[in-house]
């Protein structure tokens, strides 16, 4: 009996060029995403993030003034950095940062706190809100004719 040759016996085991820098491009994504994953985020970004949710809850809660025909407040406590409304969930500012609110003598709340109220007619009680970081500044101001909200992130 003559003894067949298969053609595997001829190869040699291993992995093909192909196969390997296809996981070496694998292996390279996901150590470029652990990076981005594991840096914490910049003080500016924090900045910019709370800034804008402070401001999309003021004209959130002037919306809801307006629709509910009821006055309604906005609170911002300078010393422990929150902001609480009845519209969503209550907000924090960057602990780093530092926060100075100008309201009207009437909304000081307390020497740590101070409120932004809305009116059904859509006016409010006006607020200049200033966050501040070494790297970034956040300018938030209430117009207390109309209510409106506008926010200056330098």
């Amino acid at each position: 009996m003559r003894r067949r040759r298969s053609k595997a016996c001829g190869r040699r085991a291993g992995f093909t060029m192909l196969e390997s820098l296809v996981v070496l491009a694998l292996v390279a994504m996901m150590a470029g995403m652990a990076s981005q994953l594991l840096r914490p985020p910049s003080g500016r970004l924090k900045l910019e993030t709370a800034a804008r949710t402070l401001c999309a809850t003021l004209r959130a809660t002037r919306s809801r003034a307006i629709a509910t025909n009821s006055e309604t407040a906005v609170i911002v406590d300078v010393y422990a950095k929150t902001f609480a409304s009845p519209v969503g969930k209550p907000g924090v500012l960057p602990a780093e940062a530092v926060v100075t609110l100008d309201v009207a003598h009437t909304q000081h709340l307390s020497p740590r706190a101070g409120a932004v109220t809305f009116f059904p007619d859509g006016g409010s009680t006006g607020a200049d809100i200033v966050l501040r970081l070494p790297d970034a500044r956040a300018s938030i101001g209430v117009n207390w004719l109309t209510g409106e909200t506008t926010c200056a992130i330098v």
